[in-house]
Parts: structure tokens; sequence; C-alpha cells
């Protein structure tokens, strides 16, 4: 389903936590870069524990995966929005325009694209090394995924914890990296990334009031 990322930002806008909101813009980013690494396991796991021969070996649910793809898509959005003069749309269009140019394509694109458009953008700068196995190229992406997110952490490690200034551009930049290699997971298992965005939205309205307190009624955001 068709849906852009700056639509997907304004919907879950007031979908965060009261005790996130309440806190400083440090300890925000520590609940959500922590939430995101949470989140990015629980998409690498069921996979890892797929393959034939592993102890835990189990067949994947694609409709959990798709909602866990969901939920680390959440937080880099949450993430993007909480540093200064970024968004998503802005890390995602950021994102194709250094994919395309170190491939030398042309992109045609703006942040108003839509996240059929992105993933589109994104296949056409698929390494031409990838291995040909669904298998191991999908733990390709898993192992991109996981450095990106931890890039982001040691950047804003490097801040919280040693005192740095913290490097706004190198955050966007690999929060971008990491949304296409989330997006990369979802296409090679045929989930479309506008109906993972939309399921997400009305997960996360389905936990939270509007001032950020926990909901205790089963009321659906209409979309």
């Amino acid at each position: 389903m068709k849906i852009t990322f700056e639509k997907y930002e304004y919907l879950i806008k007031d979908s965060l936590a009261k005790y996130i909101r309440d806190k400083d813009s440090d300890d925000k980013y520590t609940e959500l870069i922590l939430g995101l690494y949470e989140e990015a396991s629980e998409v690498t796991s069921p996979i890892r524990r797929s393959i034939e021969g592993n102890f835990h070996e189990k067949e994947i649910d694609i409709n959990h995966l798709g909602e866990e793809i969901g939920d680390v898509f959440w937080y880099i959005s949450q993430i993007s929005t909480q540093l200064p003069n970024c968004s998503l749309p802005k890390i995602a269009l950021n994102n194709l325009k250094k994919t395309h140019l170190n491939y030398g394509k042309t992109l045609n694109l703006d942040e108003t694209m839509d996240m059929s458009e992105y993933v589109q953008s994104v296949l056409e700068t698929y390494r031409s090394d990838l291995p040909d196995s669904k298998n191991e190229r999908v733990r390709f992406f898993c192992l991109g995924l996981i450095k990106e997110i931890g890039k982001v952490a040691e950047l804003f490690g490097e801040h919280r914890i040693d005192g740095n200034v913290l490097n706004i551009y190198k955050m966007e930049e690999k929060l971008g990296d990491a949304l296409w290699y989330l997006s990369a997971i979802s296409e090679i298992y045929g989930l479309d990334l506008g109906d993972i965005a939309l399921k997400n939205i009305t997960k996360v309205h389905g936990r939270y009031n509007i001032d950020g307190t926990v909901r205790k009624d089963n009321e659906e955001l209409e979309l």
C-alpha cells in the first residue's frame, strides 16, 4: 500500500510513551537507542534460527517478522525526529542520494516519495556480488542492519559516555543506512514496507493515549 515517509512520521508523532516524552534529549536518545537495539534483534533472531541444522530451528512467521520490522522502523523514525533539523523523509532520501551516487545511478525522487518508490530505489543499489542464495543474502542484510544500528549506538555512546559532541550528520547517515538494510530484509520476504508501516501505526496507537499514557481500552486508530 502506498504511504509516504512524511505521512507515517505524522501519524506516529503522538505514539511516544509519556515517560520518554518527559525526559531530556540525552535520556530520550538513550531509551530510543536501547529500544532500537532490542527490536533489531527480534528481526534478526528468527531469521538466524530458521537455518536448517540450528538447534532452535523454526520456520519464520512472516507476519510476526513484519511486525518486528515495523517496530524497528518506528524507532528509526522516532530517533530521526529527535535530531535537530532532521526527519524520516530526510534520512531516507539522503541515503538514496548517497547509494545512487556510489553506484553512478540517477535518482529522480524527493522527500515526497512513497515507500514503494523508496524500496524500488533500494533494489537499484544492490551490490552485484551479493550471494545468490536467499538465506545467505538475508544474513548479509541482517549483518548490515546490526552494523549500522551499532554505529548509531557508538556515536551516541561517544557523546553520552565520553563527553564528545554528538555527530548529528553521522547519526542521520547511519539511521538512513539502517533503514536501507531493513527495507532490503523486508523485500526478500515479500513484505510491503507501506503495509508494515500502516500496521505499525495501528499497533503503537493501540498502546498509548495521545498524552502518552498507557491505553486501557481496545479502541483502534482510524486511518
